[in-house]
């Protein structure tokens, strides 16, 4: 597949309302986040500090069982990944929430809290609870509010948690930017080699709304009026102007251009939980012990620690008892990551990583070119406090193995990973390059998964002739519908020992393409490919959507039986319908329709000609709500 054309989307998001009772009186709306902490992709360190946070939060995404992860959509083509520039495409294993986070914040050099903050804003999905399964799919699918602008029609491209943050490629293999790239884009944007940031579109008075022709994206120093969400909880005005201040306020409005309740409850979430940034040093008011930041935490700081980490105790941030409290008290903060460590007793040496203690070997430490001779040694009573983690392992892909056993090992997200022979040569390993330890070296070491074959690969059984595809660690069956469908080649496919396709974990047949339509034949119900599920499609969505039947693929019934059907296609959310023959306007929501009065629909913001007819037959589909009352 190749990329023809590059389209990023002006986005309007419809935004959650989220309680709050006053308008906090330090609240800019023109300087919503510092452009510094807007780009600090490391803000986290790592994945590890991303998840970190949201099991502190109690989030949902901290979630990482394997049926979670599958509700994420994490796609099984690599070579879609590696064309979206995911920087982790080929990592051969479903990817979690926070690992998903923070690849798209480095990809798009945006710090992770602002896709955090995004996905509460938008969809409650750090601090919300869901029990309804279908609420909580809906909700992963649009986490981001991406390509669900105000008018209410979502774009089917970006349906599902990856596809929001990385975006997708139609099926003419234009790529669309997801929100990452789309926030990125709008605050690197640079006029004469100037960033200036690209804020809304506005027209020649400096309004985002109305029906005055815009002329040019704002930027900083334009001073712009927005139109805000009317009634409760914040009774806000409904137009509000103010001077855009910096590239990544202007970035936040050209993503949503309101100020209530969008932009407000960025502010509000970003400074609940990051008002002091990690490495913030915090205290007491009439206490002398120190604390240091860590997303979210409060670790207690020693002497000896803030002068290793060059930390100015004079710069501490003195809280009340309440604002204090907000900050649960964690393990003290040991030295700086690559810091040789020892009690003043020894016996043991460690390496701290993560704000951990790992202990290290002096074969480790060799391989990793650390200097034993520059171990650090403190108290005893001071290294039992710091918190202790797994053994520390060679660096991240070297191939190593134990003297007296076969087996090589590739390290890999901190954990020893078996290589089998195949996976071996395919990914060009040389035996020159593998490190041969002691026995007792790898004993105690993290252990994974098989190495799986590169995502992509075709392998079968000896004794089969079943064709399967393998990706996220997993193998799809693969009918020979999809096989014929994909254009795959039986020269490409790899006959494996029994032992090496059993390692890998058995998935669901493999579908056609997203975006592909097929039928089985001698039935009219037609089905919409979407994230590796078949979805059935009503004749009204059929036209709606502009799809043609000459683009419908006729399948075997029993071939389609093959594949997974979820759930059927809707109308978006925030979808404005109407009735044949009946005037009343909807809109839809949680799949349902609710009824409009006028001065809903006016104070909302809406305009009849978003307004889309439908059929008595769609409209059954959806249940009838209570009418909202703002």
């Amino acid at each position: 597949m190749q990329i023809k054309k590059y389209f990023s989307f002006l986005i309007l998001i419809s935004v959650a309302i989220f309680p709050f009772t006053t308008l906090a009186a330090d609240f800019n709306p023109g300087l919503i986040v510092a452009d510094e902490s807007f780009v600090n992709y490391e803000a986290f360190g790592g994945a590890e500090g991303v998840q970190k946070f949201l099991e502190i939060r109690g989030s949902m995404l901290a979630n990482t069982s394997p049926d979670f992860l599958k509700k994420l959509k994490e796609p099984v083509d690599v070579n879609l990944k590696n064309l979206l520039e995911d920087p982790n495409a080929g990592l051969g294993r479903l990817r979690t929430a926070a690992e998903l986070i923070y690849d798209a914040a480095v990809m798009a050099k945006i710090n992770p809290q602002v896709i955090m903050v995004t996905l509460q804003k938008e969809q409650s999905l750090i601090d919300g609870q869901f029990t309804d399964e279908k609420v909580l799919q809906r909700r992963l699918d649009r986490a981001m509010g991406f390509a669900c602008p105000d008018s209410g029609v979502c774009g089917d491209l970006f349906l599902g948690f990856y596809f929001q943050i990385f975006g997708n490629l139609d099926r003419e293999g234009n790529r669309y930017l997801g929100a990452a790239r789309s926030l990125s884009k709008s605050f690197y944007y640079e006029v004469n080699g100037q960033v200036v940031g690209r804020g809304p579109m506005i027209d020649a008075a400096g309004k985002t709304f109305g029906s005055s022709p815009k002329v040019r994206s704002s930027k900083i120093g334009d001073t712009i009026t927005v139109d805000n969400t009317q009634g409760p909880p914040n009774n806000a005005p409904a137009t509000q102007t103010f001077t855009i201040q910096n590239s990544a306020t202007a970035a936040l409005y050209r993503y949503t251009p309101h100020v209530y309740n969008g932009n407000y409850n960025f502010w509000k979430f970003y400074h609940q939980w990051f008002k002091y940034p990690n490495g913030s040093l915090i205290k007491l008011q009439g206490d002398a012990q120190v604390f240091y930041v860590d997303n979210g935490q409060r670790r207690p700081v020693s002497g000896t620690v803030l002068a290793r980490r060059n930390l100015d105790v004079t710069k501490a941030f003195v809280l009340s008892q309440k604002e204090f409290d907000e900050y649960t008290l964690a393990k003290p903060l040991p030295p700086t990551d690559g810091t040789l460590l020892s009690p003043a007793s020894g016996g043991v040496k460690y390496l701290v990583e993560d704000s951990q203690l790992h202990k290290i070997s002096d074969f480790i430490a060799g391989l990793r070119k650390l200097d034993i001779n520059q171990t650090v040694f403190l108290p005893d009573s001071e290294v039992s406090t710091y918190e202790v983690g797994a053994v520390a392992l060679p660096l991240e892909n070297t191939l190593i193995k134990a003297k007296t056993e076969p087996v090589v090992y590739f390290v890999q997200a901190k954990s020893l990973r078996p290589v089998s022979g195949f996976v071996f040569t395919q990914r060009g390993f040389k035996f020159s390059n593998v490190i041969e330890a002691a026995d007792i070296e790898l004993a105690e070491m993290t252990k994974s998964a098989t190495l799986p074959p590169l995502d992509g690969t075709l392998v079968k059984y000896a004794a089969s002739p079943l064709i399967y595809y393998t990706a996220l660690g997993q193998k799809f069956p693969l009918p020979y519908f999809v096989f014929k469908l994909r254009g795959f080649k039986f020269s490409s496919v790899v006959t494996l020992g029994n032992d090496e396709v059993d390692n890998l974990a058995l998935a669901e047949h493999l579908a056609p393409v997203d975006g592909t339509l097929l039928k089985s034949k001698g039935n009219g119900t037609v089905y919409l490919v979407e994230a590796g599920s078949l979805h059935y499609i009503t004749g009204f969505l059929f036209g709606y959507n502009g799809y043609k039947f000459k683009d419908v693929v006729e399948i075997k019934p029993e071939e389609l039986t093959l594949l997974n059907i979820n759930s059927p296609i809707f109308l978006h959310e925030e979808t404005l319908v109407k009735i044949k023959g009946d005037n009343t306007v909807f809109v839809i929501s949680e799949g349902g329709k609710l009824p409009l009065t006028y001065d809903v629909f006016v104070g909302r913001g809406y305009k009849f000609s978003a307004v889309v007819e439908i059929t008595q037959d769609e409209a059954d589909r959806y249940s009838t709500g209570l009418p909202p009352t703002q």
